[in-house]
């Protein structure tokens, strides 16, 4: 039973982060994580403050309020789709502000009422973990000390839900699978419930349950019918799976008629256009295909056609075109050849498949070679060699699978990315990546282009950047070789013709914070005299779109600017902090007023507490850093995500089961504590190393070596908990309930702490960071009364 609602509630954390995915900025997944253990923490310390909670007559009652719980968040979505104001009142302060309902001054006023929104949120979302953490730490503290079996029963359950989540997206939508969730709670309650009434009463709601899954998933009455922002009642075409939500919608005139990128001196007909939104902000468009391919000149006059015009004789490799244009923009060419790699199969099912007979199929194209591949993965596996490789502005705005850890991390335009597609390039091949100008992306990117070009030994980087725009989108080219003077003419007759500008070289000789990224001998100095940090990504630090210097991020201010993607940050911020004092609040502070442990006994056993709260944010914390590590590797988030949680709540469930076998006294505990902290630095240093050869191996291989890399740290660090309770001796029980929460205080602060940590000082630390949390693990270890604790209480 216990296993079961620990797969319940699991897979409701997992359907939340989707869900937040697409209403919210994708910062707030990672929130979802916070809300999950903070309620079940809050549920824990509830049992420890009045015992009676966590008796076994009241089980079947919390899970079932669980289960409630979980529906009546389906039941708020079911008024979300027909009530869009709702969205309005409730949600405008976490989503862009560029698209109706939601307001521009709705959304950029961090001030209390913001406060009061995110605190109603939680509560919302939040208190069924609550319940969760009352049945689990009722069972637990019941079977303290020797609690290894049922402590393995939440890992192994978990993992369950985490196994059943992939396969249940693929076959409803995520506001559906709520349903189930609550489903599986009911299950366990059959188990626990206490008359015969009870559990039929259970039985009954298990089908209610399941009922109201299937019924919402075929009449969409849950769907979030929001596309950008904008509300779309009728949305043309909806699939879901764990990877993202795609919806296709009807653009409405403003966005066909004059869209960035496309040459405002172009008069001819423009192609009837479907909008693509993946999750909330990842949009792409699909383009009638007859009308594309009788229509060349159209898509010759947009920004990314640049280095076709310099190479109109190019294989292109073309990484992330979305519903077709950049494959339009290349096929205009006529001896153009292109090979496209897609990472979201549902872009290419709407291309294909739904919307095929409209899009002409351009994947389908004689031109054309498509790959369903994540783009870094591709580069490195691939053997091609191409005269252009590009991307336009759907690149890199990837949807953050499972939601899971994640403020929009993007590994393809990192340094380490851009030397991969270095490797890809021609003698005179040329690299082109298309972006919206503001927000530093331009200078970002400009950076970006010159640090590949010092780390390849170039000594005069202005040769081999061109850097155009129009309005904006720039476009940011980097030559293999330096660009020639016929390179130069090609170039400028389009600008001419098209009507576009160049950014660098600079054409009235002006130097700016653009053309000193280039020619500044000293590269960092001309990235420290630009107030916002765009410095160039890597693999270990890989927000490109985070440009808040650490300290600026520390004290709160973002001087000179309050970007669209920044602005999230500080909404993100604010959640932190009050994820933090709600936590204090709901988990510490109750503590000292219960009565039956003085304070002077807390107070003596205050390394004990200190010990489950460093076990708890070094889980976290490496649990997080190991999934970032692993990402490259495995090819696609999704997988990233299944594969670390799995291998944790498997390796930690039978960590557990080991635990007293492998850990009896407090120096083997220590040992283990010690080999924890090993492997952990050793995961940081050398796993991109260490797994890098297997980078070529099929993903059945890849997942192999993944878990073989992930299960031997998973399985040690099941062990500290289970064992610091046996180690507490007959008196953990009464405490247990104090331990849980201070560790899950714990869990709550590293869940969002570590993103905030990798994003300001990048994944290796932060994994380093909750290494030494392990090593103070060890050291209040020490500090355990060698009586039983609570007998001066």
């Amino acid at each position: 039973a216990l296993a079961l609602l620990s797969a319940g509630t699991l897979i409701y954390e997992l359907v939340l982060m989707r869900i937040f995915s697409v209403l919210m900025w994708y910062h707030f997944a990672s929130l979802a994580i916070g809300l999950a253990l903070l309620g079940l923490g809050a549920g824990g310390l509830a049992v420890g403050l009045w015992p009676s909670l966590g008796e076994p007559r009241r089980r079947a009652g919390f899970v079932m309020a669980f289960s409630l719980g979980v529906v009546g968040v389906l039941a708020s979505l079911i008024v979300l789709h027909s009530w869009p104001d709702f969205a309005k009142a409730t949600l405008a302060p976490f989503h862009q502000p560029f698209y109706k309902p939601f307001e521009r001054a709705e959304t950029t006023s961090l001030d209390f009422a913001l406060a009061i929104r995110l605190l109603g949120l939680s509560i919302i979302v939040g208190w069924p973990f609550f319940f969760a953490g009352a049945v689990t730490t009722g069972v637990l503290r019941e079977r303290a000390p020797r609690l290894k079996s049922h402590y393995a029963a939440t890992f192994l359950g978990s993992a369950l839900g985490c196994a059943v989540f992939p396969l249940l997206l693929s076959y409803v939508p995520a506001p559906s699978a709520l349903g189930v969730a609550a489903a599986l709670g009911a299950v366990s309650a059959v188990w626990w419930a206490d008359s015969l009434f009870r559990r039929r009463l259970a039985l009954a709601s298990i089908a209610v349950f399941l009922l109201l899954a299937v019924w919402t998933s075929v009449t969409q009455v849950a769907e979030i019918p929001f596309a950008r922002g904008r509300y779309e009642p009728d949305l043309l075409a909806v699939r879901w799976n764990a990877m993202s939500r795609v919806a296709a919608y009807s653009l409405p005139p403003d966005d066909v008629l004059r869209p960035y990128g496309q040459s405002v001196r172009y008069k001819g007909e423009q192609p009837r256009q479907i909008g693509l939104v993946v999750d909330d902000s990842g949009y792409t468009n699909l383009y009638d295909g007859a009308q594309s391919l009788a229509n060349p000149e159209y898509f010759r006059a947009n920004l990314v056609s640049a280095p076709y015009h310099i190479r109109p004789r190019a294989s292109a490799l073309l990484f992330g075109p979305g519903g077709g244009k950049d494959v339009w923009i290349a096929l205009s060419f006529p001896e153009v050849t292109v090979s496209a790699v897609e990472i979201n199969p549902l872009v290419i099912e709407m291309a294909e498949e739904t919307f095929g007979a409209f899009s002409g199929k351009p994947y389908s194209q004689p031109r054309v070679k498509l790959t369903v591949a994540d783009a870094r993965r591709f580069a490195k596996q691939d053997r091609g060699i191409y005269d252009v490789i590009g991307a336009s502005a759907v690149f890199g705005r990837l949807p953050p699978s499972a939601g899971a850890f994640t403020l929009s991390e993007d590994l393809l335009h990192t340094a380490d990315a851009f030397e991969d597609y270095w490797e890809r390039l021609s003698a005179d091949g040329i690299l082109s990546i298309t972006r919206f100008a503001y927000e530093q992306r331009a200078l970002r990117l400009t950076g970006l282009a010159r640090e590949v070009l010092n780390r390849k030994g170039v000594k005069d980087p202005g040769r081999h950047i061109r850097v155009v725009s129009d309005r904006g989108l720039v476009n940011v080219m980097v030559c293999k070789s330096p660009f020639s003077a016929e390179d130069d003419r090609r170039l400028g007759e389009m600008l001419d013709r098209y009507g576009f500008e160049y950014l660098y070289p600079s054409p009235d000789g002006t130097t700016n914070q653009l053309t000193r990224l280039i020619d500044e001998g000293d590269f960092s100095a001309a990235l420290a005299e630009i107030p916002f940090d765009v410095s160039p990504p890597t693999d270990d630090r890989p927000f490109f779109y985070y440009t808040v210097r650490p300290s600026d991020f520390i004290s709160g201010g973002a001087p000179g600017h309050a970007g669209f993607d920044d602005r999230g940050t500080e909404v993100l911020r604010l959640s932190f902090l009050i994820l933090l004092g709600l936590s204090a609040l709901a988990l510490i502070t109750p503590t000292f007023f219960r009565k039956g442990i003085s304070r002077s006994a807390l107070k003596s056993n205050g390394g004990a507490l200190a010990y489950f709260f460093s076990v708890g944010f070094g889980y976290m914390v490496l649990e997080i850093g190991t999934m970032k590590r692993l990402l490259l590797v495995l090819g696609h988030p999704v997988y990233a995500v299944s594969v670390t949680l799995l291998a944790f709540l498997v390796g930690s469930g039978a960590g557990s089961l080991a635990s007293e076998r492998l850990a009896p006294n407090r120096r083997s505990l220590a040992v283990v504590l010690c080999a924890i902290a090993v492997l952990g630095a050793a995961q940081a240093h050398f796993t991109p190393a260490l797994l890098a050869p297997v980078m070529q191996f099929s993903l059945p291989l890849r997942v192999a070596a993944a878990l073989a890399v992930v299960l031997p740290l998973a399985f040690l660090m099941g062990i500290p908990f289970p064992a610091g309770i046996s180690a507490l001796g007959r008196d953990s029980g009464e405490l247990l309930p104090w331990i849980w929460s201070v560790n899950g205080f714990a869990s709550v602060t590293a869940s969002l702490g570590a993103v905030l940590l990798a994003m300001n000082l990048g994944y290796l630390v932060t994994i380093d960071i909750g290494v030494a949390f392990y090593l103070c693990a060890g050291i209040f270890l020490l500090t355990f009364s060698r009586k039983p604790l609570g007998a001066g209480g």
